[in-house]
């Protein structure tokens, strides 16, 4: 059994089908297909059910995944070690970004940090789905708010302050909020990929209140809300460095800015490993000193 061979398996495992594992080994789907039947031969079972839908795995397959997944990844990783003690960063660095975030945050520096590695290329993938890192291949994620997946290694590289803000307008016509209460009378543009019900938490010194919230628009994405609240209609949650600009130039007005919303976390998330690659511990302390760092 060749290395090769064992890839090709393990890739079209994590991407169901063979076009995707072909574009991500980079070679054409017709070299995976034989080196998985090469495998086949050589183990003398059957390790995938193919379709015309779909590939699935045997059950020889699950078995058999399960144990040579982490032992190419331990290869890789003695390979990563040395080419790393001998010429720095280099290789392709496949990360997952959020929307929003990444496209103000992250993509405007992504030219600075190649410049300063010109060994490494970023396969930049913009999604706003917890993505399984392990699973589609993944080097680095990086990840605002909440944290689960206990496979995974977190450090923390930015923050961001939680706000709430109106336009003008809507503060005109309908009145300016001056306590947590009074959000029941207005119109709350929620952000669905809060975990939990539609409800804001604010707190004040010892007082604290959860204001279950309600209004005419709600999105899994923030690019919306945000364009709906510059327009009138209603009120936002959202981090201070989202709308910074619009806060600057009059678009937005912060509300209940002497009430405290919990804090945003940014995270770098990868997959738990003896030796981080030094293209993905270079790109983690690069963005640590490049995003923004809210108090």
């Amino acid at each position: 059994m060749t290395i090769d061979e064992i890839a090709a398996f393990i890739e079209v495992a994590r991407r169901g089908s063979l076009q995707a594992a072909a574009e991500r080994l980079l070679i054409s789907s017709g070299s995976v297909g034989r080196r998985l039947d090469a495998l086949e031969q050589r183990l003398g079972t059957r390790l995938l059910n193919r379709s015309t839908r779909a590939l699935t795995l045997t059950e020889d397959g699950e078995d058999y995944l399960i144990r040579v997944e982490p032992a190419l990844g331990s290869i890789t990783q003695a390979g990563d070690r040395l080419r790393d003690r001998q010429v720095g960063p280099q290789g392709e660095l496949r990360v997952s970004l959020p929307v929003n975030y990444g496209r103000l945050h992250i993509a405007p520096h992504l030219a600075d940090f190649l410049r300063l590695h010109p060994s490494v290329s970023v396969d930049a993938c913009f999604d706003d789905h917890f993505v399984d890192i392990i699973g589609e291949g993944f080097d680095l994620a990086i990840r605002i708010g909440q944290l689960g997946d206990s496979r995974l290694v977190a450090k923390r590289i930015a923050r961001d302050r939680r706000l709430i803000v109106a336009s003008p307008d809507y503060l005109a016509h309908h009145g300016e909020p001056r306590h947590p209460c009074d959000l029941h009378e207005h119109h709350c543009l929620h952000f669905t990929r809060f975990q939990g019900p539609a409800q804001w938490a604010m707190q004040r010194g010892d007082e604290r209140h959860v204001i279950p919230v309600s209004g005419r628009l709600k999105s899994n994405y923030g690019l919306p809300l945000t364009l709906a609240a510059e327009q009138g209609l209603g009120l936002v949650q959202t981090s201070e460095s989202i709308v910074a600009e619009a806060l600057a130039n009059g678009r937005l007005c912060e509300v209940l800015s002497n009430w405290k919303l919990p804090d945003i976390a940014v995270h770098a998330v990868m997959p738990a490993r003896q030796h981080t690659p030094l293209k993905v511990s270079a790109c983690i302390d690069f963005l640590a000193k490049r995003l923004p760092l809210s108090d």
